[in-house]
């Protein structure tokens, strides 16, 4: 009995950016740009009242972006769970932590997320920019 093989193709990382951005871009015309990719996360998020966390409906990969209007970047997860994918804004007062392999955020909601990145260093490297990109947009502000 042959063994099924898995055939993966050998996309051009610049190709594999420009596939991605054109698909982000029908969502939202006004993104210019790909920051980050990281390749898989999976939300949960917290209840105050019972005090737990609970996956939430959405997992796939995230894309950091630049956008050319106001918000200027925001984080996308392209939800391979349903049609719903999850944006947030990424401004001078988005607050997270990291605790490795998650990045935990309050959004404009005031609810609070958790990012769980399969990948463990995509963790660090996504919280880093994040930290750099909010800096940015405090000055900028100023």
């Amino acid at each position: 009995m042959p063994q099924s093989v898995k055939l993966m193709p050998n996309l051009d990382q610049q190709i594999t950016k420009h596939i991605n951005l054109t698909v982000l871009q029908r969502f939202d015309p006004c993104i210019q740009d790909i920051v980050l990719t990281a390749a898989h996360v999976a939300l949960y998020e917290f209840s105050m009242g019972q005090n737990q966390w609970s996956r939430k409906d959405v997992e796939g990969s995230l894309f950091v972006v630049k956008r050319n209007k106001d918000p200027w970047h925001q984080f996308i997860v392209m939800n391979q769970r349903n049609t719903e994918n999850l944006v947030e804004n990424l401004c001078g007062n988005f607050e997270f932590d990291v605790q490795v392999p998650y990045l935990l955020y309050k959004n404009v909601d005031q609810e609070v997320n958790g990012i769980w990145f399969y990948n463990t260093p995509e963790c660090e490297v996504v919280a880093d920019l994040f930290n750099r990109i909010i800096i940015q947009e405090v000055v900028q502000s100023q």
